[in-house]
């Protein structure tokens, strides 16, 4: 595997420099970055997959986005904006010098294009949309002339600018999506600072730069996304020098990476959790004291200290603590195996199942960030839950096929978990865990459906005052908690390792990777 990855490797880097319609840049401006999985589509309105993510905030830019080192939002294509006193108008100022990577103007209509390709449903497009129920409140996108784009929304929004700097709202190129149709998610055009070069299928995708970005050219000549799926293989190909930035690795690698002087290793508070999904329509899942006797009877410290090397943060909120509305006053149910296998057995007599229950637990074989060694968090679910009563079968997948399973509501048990794509608790608590994200491609993985709790979720929404928002997601969490449809196991902390040689590059409270700003620096 060692040789053969090297070789893939090796040929990726002659094949990029070959095919460059420049000169031949130098061969130490190449960025490899080492992965656990393959994307799988580059088309930002089809996937929700961290993998994907990773190259379209590269290849494609959005209205407005975030600070390089913070969440504020700043401008982006649209240089300013503004809304109406009730807040259902809101109108953009693009910038006009912006090109698409295939030279075609970006303007309003791209821009309107782009929302209505995300919002309308049409029928030679049976892809899965996973963000379109964050974009429902928009009724309608006009161009005022070539610069000017209107936004009418159904009802005052508090996530709608910041929903506008998520990555599926991207803007694309209207001609590339004509030309292409459904192959545009093999053949994206975007304005970001690097353009699409080629993708080799479960191996590498390449990226080169856009000399005629509207903040200027990136400092990488090159960037080549690598998938290898062992962890030890990628730290190993950081230390051999076949990558330069490698991530979500195990804590034992990346404690080795932090001692050597060639190497750095970042990390931050992630605004991420790793959970155990139930999927409450399968038996006998349904019941709440099922529910709340799994969550009694895992360790949470333990599985930190075991699974993440102490890099992280024990979850009793599907919100990270760091985040605003987090409800703070919630305690967490106390990690207890006799009450959590006296509560079961006491369950199963009062609604009539037999003990010991047996149920499938779907766990992915790639690290996350969330989850850099599934199958040690696999394994030690396995193992608590075998003390109270409930045997488990893991049942491994690869990265992409396993959301594809529990997103289409197929397991009983599943290890998933969520990063923040707009810094605001809605994108959490809604996305997760409302009605409205329930169906075949939807992440309400546990099927969880509360009218209260929808009710308080889109009055979050809705309420634009930041203070009296707090109440209300603060009842929803407690109202959640009450009904355990997860059992939030970790926050963990965003860490990974790159060639001391490679600047610029930090990593972003959001997680996303954006590498604009990176460079290597000169040999001396």
């Amino acid at each position: 595997m060692l040789f053969r990855t090297s070789w893939i490797l090796l040929s990726l880097l002659v094949f990029a420099v070959g095919c460059s319609k420049t000169s031949t840049p130098p061969a130490g401006n190449t960025l490899v970055y080492g992965r656990g999985e393959d994307a799988n589509t580059l088309d930002p309105i089809h996937t929700d997959i961290g993998e994907a993510v990773k190259v379209i905030v590269n290849l494609f830019d959005t209205l407005v986005t975030y600070d390089d080192e913070t969440v504020e939002l700043v401008p982006a294509l649209a240089t300013k904006w503004s809304h109406s006193d009730d807040g259902l108008t809101w109108t953009f100022q693009l910038r006009d010098d912006v090109k698409f990577h295939d030279g075609t103007p970006l303007d309003a209509e791209a821009v309107v294009f782009s929302f209505e390709r995300l919002l309308n449903e049409s029928p030679d497009d049976v892809q899965p949309r996973p963000y379109q129920p964050n974009f429902r409140g928009i009724e309608r996108v006009k161009a005022i002339d070539a610069h000017t784009v209107e936004f009418q929304l159904r009802s005052p929004s508090a996530v709608f600018l910041q929903n506008l700097a998520m990555f599926p709202a991207s803007i694309v190129s209207p001609a590339a999506v004509k030309k292409y149709g459904s192959g545009f998610s093999s053949h994206p055009v975007g304005s970001g600072p690097f353009q699409f070069k080629a993708w080799e299928r479960g191996q590498a995708i390449t990226l080169e730069a856009f000399a005629d970005h509207w903040r200027g050219p990136p400092g990488l000549e090159r960037v080549i996304f690598v998938s290898v799926s062992e962890n030890a293989t990628r730290a190993q190909q950081l230390r051999r020098g076949e990558s330069q930035l490698a991530d979500d690795l195990a804590p034992s690698e990346l404690a080795m990476l932090a001692t050597l002087d060639d190497m750095t290793v970042q990390e931050a508070t992630g605004l991420n959790v790793c959970y155990l999904s139930m999927q409450m329509e399968k038996e006998p899942l349904k019941y709440r004291c099922v529910r709340e006797a799994i969550g009694h009877a895992i360790d949470k410290h333990e599985l930190i200290r075991i699974a993440y090397g102490g890099q992280a943060e024990a979850a009793v909120n599907m919100c990270p603590r760091a985040m605003r509305g987090h409800h703070d006053g919630i305690q967490d149910r106390a990690f207890d195996v006799a009450q959590a296998k006296q509560m079961l057995a006491a369950c199963a007599q009062r609604e009539g199942f037999s003990l010991p229950v047996k149920l499938t637990l779907a766990v992915m074989n790639e690290p996350r960030p969330y989850l850099p060694q599934p199958d040690v968090v696999g394994s030690f679910i396995k193992d608590s839950l075998a003390k109270i009563g409930i045997e488990v079968r893991v049942e491994p997948r690869s990265v992409n096929q396993h959301f594809a399973h529990v997103m289409a509501g197929k397991h009983e048990l599943a290890l998933a978990g969520w990063y923040t794509d707009n810094n605001d608790i809605d994108n959490f608590l809604y996305s997760l865990l409302d009605p409205d994200n329930i169906s075949e491609h939807g992440n309400n993985l546990s099927h969880y459906n509360n009218p209260e709790v929808h009710r308080l979720l889109l009055a979050g929404q809705t309420e634009l005052d930041p203070e009296k928002r707090l109440p209300i997601y603060h009842q929803a969490q407690e109202l959640i908690f009450a009904d355990a449809p997860t059992i939030p196991l970790v926050h963990a902390r965003f860490r990974v390792a790159h060639a001391a040689r490679l600047k610029g590059y930090k990593l972003h409270p959001t997680g996303l990777v954006r590498l604009r700003l990176a460079y290597f620096e000169e040999a001396p």
